[in-house]
């Protein structure tokens, strides 16, 4: 029998409060490295050939574009794209990209978010109010957000802070990606938008999130930096005082 909305929201409510991990496994660390080789091959390719029409390239291309909280622009790559290519192969290719992206999200966050060290977040006032109204109507949250135009990594780490399943956020992330890619290859099939311009618009979205994302990423090394300088200065005087006492004898 199916379950009504209320027993799935339970259910999710239930998942929201375990496991919570120790440890990150071997398997989070190496798909979080293979996230940054990819993109950092990606943007050697795009440096290279920016006017690569092949849909194996729009594949590889998809997977950093939806992994984590991308910097590379899918829109201008799926409107040049449309100019040339068939929009469902076009469409296809770059959903096959983000469901390896969805996997590799989900393999990571899961435990990143539900990380001992870091689960305090779920205790803030603004994340539980958030989660109340995302754990109504999670699948249907998702397409929405997957595709209008609105940020979508907000919502998909609310999946992932609550283990939402992950054949659930596959489908969510298909049912969303696939007639929004089409729409914009569409877009790019009916209209004349100079490959120029799409090149522009790709260099400023990607310069607008390093504007604010170096700057962030700066400040969270120091401030980590600082706090293992602190604990080591804590540890440091704690032996001291060990010796001290043992010096001074009963």
């Amino acid at each position: 029998m199916a379950r009504s909305a209320r027993e799935r929201e339970e259910s999710l409510r239930e998942s929201q409060a375990g496991p919570v991990y120790d440890r990150l496994g071997l398997k989070v660390w190496i798909l979080g490295g293979v996230m940054v080789l990819i993109g950092l091959v990606t943007t050697y390719l795009i440096l290279q050939d920016f006017r690569s029409e092949s849909y194996i390239y729009l594949a590889f291309y998809s997977i950093p574009a939806n992994a984590a909280i991308s910097f590379f622009p899918h829109e201008p790559v799926l409107i040049y794209f449309g100019k040339f290519a068939n929009l469902w192969l076009a469409a296809a290719a770059a959903t096959v990209g983000t469901v390896v992206a969805g996997v590799m999200d989900h393999t990571v966050f899961v435990p990143l978010l539900n990380h001992r060290t870091v689960v305090a977040y779920k205790d803030k006032k603004l994340y539980k109010r958030t989660i109340d109204y995302f754990l109504k109507y999670p699948f249907a949250t998702l397409v929405v957000a997957g595709f209008t135009p609105i940020p979508f990594f907000p919502f998909k780490f609310l999946s992932f802070s609550i283990h939402y399943p992950l054949k659930k956020y596959l489908a969510a992330l298909v049912v969303a990606r696939y007639p929004r890619y089409f729409l914009l290859a569409w877009l790019g099939a009916v209209t004349d938008i100079p490959n120029w311009l799409l090149f522009a618009a790709f260099l400023v979205v990607i310069n607008l999130y390093m504007i604010k994302a170096l700057p962030a990423l700066a400040r969270k090394l120091r401030e980590a930096v600082r706090r293992r300088g602190n604990r080591a200065a804590v540890g440091g005087r704690s032996e001291q005082a060990q010796v001290e006492a043992a010096e001074a004898g009963p």
